[in-house]
């Protein structure tokens, strides 16, 4: 009995080890799961002024989002963003809505959510340029047919009067033209800031126009999404709020903006600091209207000498532009 009695004893306490075991092991799984519950969402940026918002809503929320994980991917091109964005690698691009208006024309999902800034770029000029109408016969380059910049030229010729086919043009990789310019290898060039800043701070160039001169409250970049791999709701309206707050945060803090900016993509503050004097990032809701315009110069401008080569026909602006997450983020909607 005695010895029945010490392995039922022996038993009872092994089980309870077990039990304690189990219990120990499934809290902390549960744990684990909460936290890996969050999905990870992954958005691509290049290192100029347009991507501004988004690392500094990554630093100012560095204790975490509250749905979801961010991770930011940096790309080196348009065309690589792009390729991710259409297949799924990463969830939300901050990147060119020209390019996104020609993807969705060919039945790529699209879905505008957010601009990243407005105004802001520059027409960058060697310094025996003065007006517009000097760039006849003159090299000009531009980063991708499908960018804003290219529109901001043609619509700058085509205001002064200049057939867009008597400048000659050439898609260049941003970080180039500041040295092309320098050695003359270009008269003049249209990019995203701080390459416009570059060329103006080292003094081999200047600035002919500004963006806002040419189209008052131009617009040409924010986020993008592929809404057939990003459809939670909840979660893109929390990164939209984070960017709009982002974007409001750079308009009162410009000095602390541009150390986040340096410390992320290693670019110099100077450049950063003479770049946001060109730049809003206070009003980042896309507008339809906006978009109307843009799509109307698309088809207009004559790439390779005839309209309609970088879009064919209009596209569905009303599946394309999703007002409603910057309405609420900037407490439009009631």
């Amino acid at each position: 009995m005695k010895r029945n009695k010490g392995i039922f004893v022996i038993g009872l306490l092994l089980m309870l080890a077990i039990a304690l075991m189990v219990s120990g092991c499934s809290t902390g799984k549960d744990e684990a799961g909460s936290s890996s519950e969050k999905p990870v969402i992954k958005i691509g940026y290049l290192p100029i002024t347009h991507s501004l918002p988004l690392v500094v809503a990554d630093r100012l929320n560095k204790d975490g989002f509250e749905n979801f994980n961010l991770e930011l991917v940096r790309f080196s091109s348009w065309p690589e963003l792009t390729d991710a964005l259409n297949s799924g690698t990463i969830q939300g691009g901050m990147t060119m809505f020209e390019i996104a208006m020609a993807g969705k024309e060919r039945g790529i999902p699209q879905e505008v959510v957010l601009l990243s800034h407005r105004n802001g770029d520059v027409l960058t000029v060697s310094k025996d340029i003065d007006k517009v109408e000097d760039l006849k016969g003159k090299l000009v380059a531009i980063p991708h047919r499908l960018s804003g910049h290219n529109l901001l030229l043609y619509k700058a010729l085509k205001d002064a009067g200049i057939d867009y086919q008597d400048v000659n043009k050439i898609e260049m990789a941003p970080p180039d033209m500041p040295a092309a310019l320098a050695r003359g290898e270009i008269d003049g060039y249209v990019v995203a800031e701080p390459f416009g800043a570059q060329t103006v701070l080292a003094g081999s160039g200047k600035v002919l126009m500004r963006a806002q001169d040419i189209w008052p409250d131009w617009i040409c970049c924010g986020l993008v999404i592929n809404p057939k791999y990003f459809n939670d709701q909840v979660v893109l309206q929390e990164l939209v709020n984070k960017l709009t707050a982002a974007g409001t945060f750079i308009e009162g803090n410009q000095d602390e903006a541009v150390e986040i900016a340096a410390e992320y993509m290693q670019i110099k503050k100077e450049l950063w600091a003479k770049s946001l004097e060109w730049i809003s990032y206070a009003d980042l809701q896309p507008r339809q209207e906006d978009f109307e315009q843009m799509q109307s110069l698309l088809l207009e401008l004559p790439w390779d000498g005839k309209p309609k080569t970088l879009l064919s026909k209009e596209v569905n602006l009303d599946e394309l532009i999703n007002e409603d997450y910057a309405k609420n983020a900037y407490g439009k909607v009631n």
